[in-house]
């Protein structure tokens, strides 16, 4: 009779689970993760503009230096050829009517006009250095490329 007294004062300790210290700490390396993750993903969120830039900002300025004019060539894929569209001008002659037009518009605009040429992904290099020519043959001084569109 005196072990069961002895017991009676006793409180049983219970086991109620698993040890979740574990498992937290799994979850807590998954959530970083994904957090990391999920950032490379993301597109870059940038404002982009055609601002020239100027030293100081606009407060600065002395002369009234108007910036140049900006042509964009886009090529596109049509089929087997290749368009070119110039605002509401489009010519599948790249050779040709292309030249013809770019020469005509640098005698309106002006020796300072830049040409953007922005091909669409599909569009063959080939075709690309063409238009290229087309501009130098036109006498434009800055000619460059824009990102492939998609």
């Amino acid at each position: 009779m005196a072990l069961k007294r002895s017991k009676i004062g006793m409180h049983a300790a219970a086991h109620v689970g698993p040890n979740m210290t574990p498992m937290v700490d799994v979850v807590m390396v998954i959530l970083i993760f994904f957090m990391l993750g999920s950032s490379f993903t993301s597109p870059v969120w940038y404002l982009t503009n055609n601002t020239p830039a100027i030293r100081g900002g606009f407060s600065n300025v002395k002369t009234s230096k108007v910036p140049p004019i900006k042509l964009f060539i886009k090529l596109d894929l049509r089929g087997t050829h290749t368009m070119a569209t110039v605002g509401s001008f489009q010519t599948e002659n790249l050779r040709g009517t292309l030249f013809r037009w770019l020469d005509k518009r640098r005698k309106i605009l002006g020796k300072k006009t830049q040409v953007i040429i922005k091909p669409h992904e599909r569009v063959p290099y080939q075709d690309v250095i063409t238009v290229y020519g087309d501009c130098v043959r036109a006498r434009y001084h800055e000619v460059a490329f824009g990102m492939p569109t998609r």
